[in-house]
C-alpha cells in the first residue's frame, strides 16, 4: 500500500510542475504576442504616415500637371514691326504638311523661328524637316 502512495504523491507532483510550467510558457507567450502586436502597430502607423506623405505629393504633381493642361497660351514673336503669332505658323506648318502628307501623320512638331529670315524651320517627328517662308 505504501507503493500505492508514494506512486500517487509523485504523480501529484508531476502534475502540478506541469501545470506551472505552462501557465509559465503560456505568461511568456502572452507577453511575446503582446510586444508582436505592438511592434506590428508601430510598423503600420509607420508605413500609413510613409503613404500619406507619398499620396499627398503625388496630388500636388497631378494638380501642377493639370493645371498646364487647363491653360490656353497665347505665343507672339515681335520683330521690327511684324507679329507672328503660334497660331498662324500653326497653320501654316499644317498648310505645308497636308500638301504632301496626310494629317494623321503629324505626331511631332518642333518649330524654330528664324526672325533675321523671316522663316520657321520645322522638325515633323523628328526628322523631317519643312521650312516656311512667312513674308
Amino acid at each position: 500500500m505504501e507503493k500505492d502512495n508514494i506512486i500517487n504523491s509523485d504523480k501529484e507532483v508531476k502534475s502540478e510542475d506541469a501545470e506551472q510550467a505552462i501557465t509559465m510558457v503560456s505568461d511568456a507567450t502572452k507577453e511575446n504576442v503582446e510586444k508582436t502586436l505592438n511592434v506590428v502597430k508601430d510598423i503600420a502607423k509607420s508605413v500609413k504616415t510613409k503613404t500619406v506623405k507619398v499620396a499627398t505629393a503625388a496630388k500636388k504633381t497631378i494638380t501642377k500637371k493639370t493645371i498646364a493642361k487647363k491653360v490656353n497660351v497665347g505665343f507672339y514673336v515681335q520683330y521690327q514691326g511684324k507679329e507672328v503669332s503660334k497660331a498662324t505658323l500653326l497653320e501654316k506648318v499644317y498648310e505645308e504638311w497636308i500638301k504632301d502628307h496626310k494629317s494623321s501623320e503629324l505626331k511631332t512638331l518642333d518649330v524654330y523661328f528664324n526672325v533675321d529670315e523671316d522663316t520657321a524651320y520645322c522638325l515633323v517627328n523628328g526628322d523631317i524637316k519643312v521650312d516656311i517662308k512667312l513674308s
